[in-house]
């Protein structure tokens, strides 16, 4: 694993954890170090997840969030800033709200 590049250790990473059905599977910037392909594999692959348990991730990016999410927890200082549930995962509804 030490000799793989930063891209491969991270789908060997995401495909072990996958593999392993776990109910609870935390992904801390999961798209982190991906190429596009593999970037939309790994959506793929969250979004089927939901038949073996649920995903709990954290990521900068808003789109991976809305594309692959039931909901989402904007944290800001340790807290809670917002939540946004199905109806409201739309990008750029939640920049609008963030930027107020």
């Amino acid at each position: 694993m030490g000799q793989l590049s930063l891209g491969s250790r991270r789908k060997a990473y995401l495909i072990t954890g996958f593999a392993l059905r776990p109910e609870l599977l935390l992904l801390d910037e999961p798209i982190n170090g991906l190429d596009f392909e593999s970037t939309e594999f790994l959506y793929r692959m969250m979004n089927e997840y939901r038949r073996h348990g649920t995903i709990l991730f954290s990521s900068h990016v808003l789109e991976s969030l809305c594309l692959t999410s039931d909901s989402i927890i904007i944290l800001e200082a340790g807290s809670i800033r917002h939540t946004f549930l199905q109806g409201d995962m739309d990008p750029e509804f939640i920049r609008g709200v963030l930027n107020k």
